[in-house]
């Protein structure tokens, strides 16, 4: 039975871990010479990554405090919290330089918790996906039910939808907003159910944010799709639209916003960003800089072992007669 003798002899070579194995000798030269394949790998990458996030062009503008009427400036929330007063607020944005379309429009939020456990967990994926016919809803506490009828979509997530609102002109012309296609599309397709229509949302007396439209289902209000997708951090954007044609430098974009979410009550900003794109997406140097960090310090490595062993050198040993290689010079 020579197959199944075949079989043992391969299994007790298995577990007496005398298979054959790659058993490289880290002399000297591999370590050197891999720190510096390293370095000249990660260093063009870096600086490659670096130069695509400083050619996107961005423009921010905070108007959360310049938006208030002077005699609210020392009670910010008494004027964001009284509905008599116009929330209407005028922004002038300068172009310094060229922005090839499409432009994407940001709103970015800091101190918001989107990540506090309590919050992420007051919501129901299956009544966004189902609706009405999904009731069990205690994981919306406390926005489940509103005057004993269930509320769609439920959860504070949903509650707090940012509201505020822009719209842009250079000059005389007005420049179009896309708002279409925001959201991601496996979230539209898969996760907001295309029969689930808002139900009884923000109809109490204490409100959140945005309100919906009812005649729209869930899969269509790309603006909740966009917010309920929640950040990992307390300081986030969240993308609003694009503008689908270049600005020229020197160009003056005037804003007309609407200033209705309530930051002021915890301490939180808001500010508004225009920018471009670039084959790396957006304006972020952090991984530019941690490929350069990762490289130079590689290079700086391997000239500190470069200089130990041309200071300090050692004499080899016969690779033979290490312990991998003793069977082989018995037999």
């Amino acid at each position: 039975m020579p197959v199944l003798h075949g079989r043992s002899n391969a299994i007790q070579q298995f577990t007496q871990q005398t298979l054959p194995a790659c058993k490289p000798v880290l002399t000297p030269a591999w370590v050197i010479g891999t720190f510096v394949l390293m370095g000249a790998i990660f260093i063009p990458v870096g600086l490659i990554s670096l130069h695509a996030s400083q050619s996107v062009n961005e423009i921010l503008d905070r108007y959360d405090i310049e938006c208030i009427p002077d005699g609210f400036k020392s009670n910010r929330v008494a004027y964001i919290k009284n509905a008599s007063i116009s929330k209407s607020c005028h922004r002038y944005l300068k172009v310094d330089k060229h922005m090839k379309a499409p432009i994407y429009i940001y709103y970015q939020l800091d101190n918001f918790y989107q990540n506090h456990r309590r919050y992420v967990k007051s919501r129901s994926e299956e009544q966004l996906l189902h609706g009405l016919g999904y009731n069990k809803t205690s994981s919306c506490e406390p926005q489940a039910s509103e005057n004993g009828l269930p509320i769609v979509p439920c959860g504070l997530v949903a509650w707090s939808l940012f509201n505020d609102t822009y719209s842009f002109s250079r000059g005389t012309k007005k420049l179009d907003v896309e708002r279409k296609n925001i959201a991601w599309k496996s979230d539209r397709d898969h996760k907001f159910g295309k029969q689930v229509y808002p139900y009884n949302f923000q109809n109490g007396s204490f409100i959140g944010g945005g309100k919906l439209d009812t005649t729209i289902p869930l899969s269509d209000q790309e603006d909740l799709i966009v917010w309920m997708r929640t950040a990992a951090f307390p300081s986030f954007r969240k993308l609003y639209g694009r503008i689908e044609e270049d600005l020229e430098e020197d160009d003056l974009i005037v804003v007309h916003l609407m200033n209705n979410y309530n930051t002021y009550s915890f301490g939180g900003t808001k500010m508004l960003v225009l920018s471009t794109s670039s084959w790396l997406g957006g304006k972020n140097s952090f991984l530019g800089v941690a490929y350069i960090f990762v490289g130079s310090s590689s290079i700086l490595i391997a000239l500190i072992f470069l200089l130990l062993h041309v200071k300090n050198p050692r004499p080899y040993g016969e690779t033979i007669y290490l312990s991998g290689n003793r069977k082989d010079i018995s037999s």
